[in-house]
C-alpha cells in the first residue's frame, strides 16, 4: 500500500519508442505496465480496471477526448495521467482536458521515471482512497424504509461494502452507525453506489461525524502496517 511497487500503469500508444521508454521507467520501480493502441482501448480497459495511472501518447487520434472521458468517469477519475506531446503547442489543450503532466516525446526512461517519482504522492493517496480492506463488522443502516442491522465486508477511506438482508435501492442516502474497534465508533451518512441480486450494496461516504474521518484514517494506517509485517519479516532489512 505504500511503495511505488504496487501501482499499475496503462499505456495508450502504437509508437515503439514511446513504448520503451515508458516500460522502462514503470520497471524502475516495479510497477505494472498494460499497453493498448488506440483511445477506444483505452475506454474499454479503464472501464473494467481500476488502475493508478495512464500514459497518453498524443499522436493517437481522439485522446483528448479520451482524458475528458476518463475525468468524467467514475472508478478511473482521479487518476494520474501523464501527457507525451510531439510539441509544446500542445500542452494548453492536453492540461485542460485534465492531463496532470506533459512531457515532449522523444521521451527517454529517465524523465518517465522522474515523472513517476514526482506523482507518487497523487497515486499513493488515491489508492488509499479506493483501496477495500476486507473485514466483518456489524453496521446499522436507515433509510426511507426503516432501520436494520447489516455486516460490513469491506472498507476503505472512500466507502463500504455491506451485505444486508433488506436490500438496498441505489442512489439512496443511508445514515449508517458502526464500532471500528472496541470504544471507536463511525456513523455518518452515505449514497447507495451500487447493488447487487445477492444483498451486496456498495455505500459511499459523503460525511463522516465527529473525529470519524481520523478514527479511519487512523485505523487503515494500522491495517496497512500489519499487512506489510509478513513481506518485512521475509525480507529483512
Amino acid at each position: 500500500m505504500s511503495t511505488l511497487t504496487e501501482l499499475e500503469f496503462l499505456l495508450v500508444s502504437n509508437d515503439y519508442a514511446t513504448l520503451t521508454a515508458v516500460s522502462g521507467g514503470a520497471k524502475k520501480y516495479g510497477a505494472k505496465l498494460a499497453l493498448v493502441p488506440t483511445a477506444e482501448a483505452a475506454r474499454d480497459y479503464l472501464e473494467r480496471k481500476k488502475i493508478d495511472g495512464v500514459f497518453v501518447d498524443m499522436q493517437v487520434s481522439e485522446t483528448l477526448g479520451l482524458i475528458e472521458a476518463i475525468r468524467k468517469g467514475s472508478s478511473n477519475g482521479k487518476v494520474a495521467i501523464f501527457a507525451c506531446v510531439q510539441n509544446a503547442g500542445e500542452t494548453t489543450a492536453t492540461l485542460n482536458a485534465g492531463a496532470n503532466f506533459v512531457m515532449r516525446t522523444p521521451l527517454t526512461v529517465e524523465v518517465v521515471a522522474l515523472h513517476i517519482t514526482i506523482a507518487k504522492d497523487i497515486m499513493l493517496r488515491e489508492r488509499r482512497r479506493y483501496f477495500r480492506h476486507a473485514v466483518n463488522l456489524p453496521v446499522t443502516l436507515k433509510d426511507g424504509e426503516g432501520e436494520q442491522r447489516a455486516r460490513v465486508v469491506n472498507l476503505s477511506e472512500g466507502g463500504m461494502a455491506v451485505r444486508a438482508a433488506r436490500g438496498l435501492k441505489q442512489w439512496t442516502v443511508i445514515e449508517f452507525a458502526l464500532e471500528l474497534a472496541l470504544g471507536v465508533d463511525l456513523s455518518g451518512k452515505g449514497q447507495v453506489a451500487w447493488t447487487s441480486s445477492e444483498g451486496m450494496a456498495g455505500i459511499l461516504f459523503q460525511t463522516l461525524h465527529g473525529m470519524g474521518h481520523g478514527y479511519l484514517g487512523a485505523w487503515l494506517a494500522g491495517r496497512e502496517q500489519l499487512s506489510r509485517k509478513p513481506e518485512g519479516h521475509e525480507n529483512p532489512g
